[in-house]
């Protein structure tokens, strides 16, 4: 298959690029990007990094080479000989006239071209290893959304087969993705993973756990708002909190001359993650003075609760989602005095939201990925015991396979 792509300079010349054209003329994911997105999988590599949109899987990466000599050692393979001889064409012009005149991460000086992999099978291999990384990371696992989670094991030892698969990628030097990893937690036997003995939760017993979290004293006080919603991936790693829109719920309630917010989090599926320390906390926004409320784990639920000064009146834009049994301001996502935003997150983990980013937005490419894992899922379940299961459509993981074809009651 023959594509078209873009070689460029950007970051002050320091840094070229290699961008597919999108028939849509979009700009495709890159590590250039000014915050990381949900839906990018990407790869360290000798010389720079590649980057795929997990929802557009089949689309060629985008190149972003820091050292143009390494990178030759794979360019060629993944993008074709007429790709490499452009990339060197274009780092040679430059160094010939010794000058910097790209001032910012805007593609520049860029070179239009056709780009055929001369080692398909590597490609198909690298944005299947990609794939797995991102799935260490971002997978949604959710028994609220009945996503089961994936074996961190099974994954590991995938990501290790393709590693060895992409060794062409890293060559001599060591990149983060040259080393086998085992999934997203450090790796912990099986037999000593806490609570792997505990069958997993089903679906079912989160109908109260999804719904709004009782407050303190709340059946002799009075209810004065409550809401439910989701969480920023971004803000904790995995295996802490449910991935649902549903899995965040908030009260806020009066009694005996005290206004309390209780909020409970349905913990993420799957065993308790091996650093048991590790526990989120809720960053209540729309308060008259800032409140951040520790969370602590009861079973399968991370619950808290703080007192509540006062709701500013103005509001703030929800950050937790826009659902609430108060009354809604002029945008529905903006809350009134009946309203809170509850943004869930690990002390020091992570970037809050950047100012322009739009929350309907993120939460359209969450559900996006809810999509994408439970078109995969089925596709896993179809295939499974046929010759299918391990080549059909977007290479199936076998850690996606396993978790298709479990019994729990998801």
């Amino acid at each position: 298959m023959t594509d078209t792509v873009r070689i460029g300079r950007a970051e002050d010349g320091l840094l070229h690029v290699i961008a597919p054209l999108l028939p849509s003329g979009g700009t495709p994911p890159s590590v250039l990007d000014p915050a990381p997105g949900v839906d990018v999988a990407v790869l360290e590599v000798a010389g720079g990094h590649l980057t795929w949109s997990v929802l557009a899987l089949e689309a060629p990466p985008v190149a972003v080479l820091d050292s143009v000599g390494p990178a030759q050692g794979w360019v060629w393979a993944v993008y074709g000989e007429q790709t490499a001889l452009a990339l060197a064409e274009n780092a040679t012009a430059r160094a010939g006239r010794g000058d910097d005149t790209v001032t910012d991460s805007t593609i520049t000086d860029s070179t239009v071209t056709e780009a055929s992999p001369a080692l398909p099978e590597l490609v198909a291999s690298a944005r299947r290893l990609a794939y797995a990384h991102w799935a260490a990371r971002w997978w949604p696992a959710s028994v609220v959304d009945a996503i089961p989670a994936l074996d961190v094991h099974l994954l590991g030892q995938e990501i290790g087969t393709l590693t060895e698969e992409c060794d062409l990628l890293f060559g001599a030097r060591e990149t983060a993705d040259a080393s086998p990893a085992d999934g997203p937690f450090p790796a912990v036997p099986p037999d000593t993973v806490p609570g792997a003995d505990v069958p997993p939760p089903r679906a079912t017993d989160y109908a109260l756990a999804a719904g709004p979290a009782p407050a303190a004293g709340a059946a002799d006080g009075l209810t004065l708002a409550r809401g439910t919603g989701g969480s920023d991936w971004r803000r904790c790693p995995p295996g802490l909190v449910d991935a649902s829109e549903r899995a965040v719920s908030w009260e806020v309630v009066r009694a005996a001359a005290r206004t309390t917010v209780s909020i409970s989090v349905v913990a993420a599926p799957g065993p308790p993650h091996p650093r048991r320390e590790l526990a989120p906390w809720a960053a209540v926004g729309g308060a008259a003075a800032p409140l951040d409320v520790p969370l602590r784990r009861v079973a399968d639920t991370w619950v808290g609760d703080g007192r509540l000064d006062g709701i500013r009146p103005d509001g703030v834009r929800a950050t937790a989602g826009p659902h609430t049994d108060g009354p809604a301001g002029p945008d529905p996502y903006a809350l009134g005095a009946d309203g809170l935003a509850v943004d869930i997150h690990l002390p020091g983990f992570g970037t809050p939201a950047g100012p322009g980013e739009d929350p309907a937005a993120q939460r359209a490419v969450r559900a996006r990925i809810r999509d994408l894992a439970r078109s995969r899922l089925a596709r896993a379940a179809a295939a499974a015991g046929t010759d299918s299961a391990a080549g059909s459509g977007a290479l199936l993981l076998r850690a996606e396979i396993a978790a298709a074809n479990d019994d729990s009651d998801f």
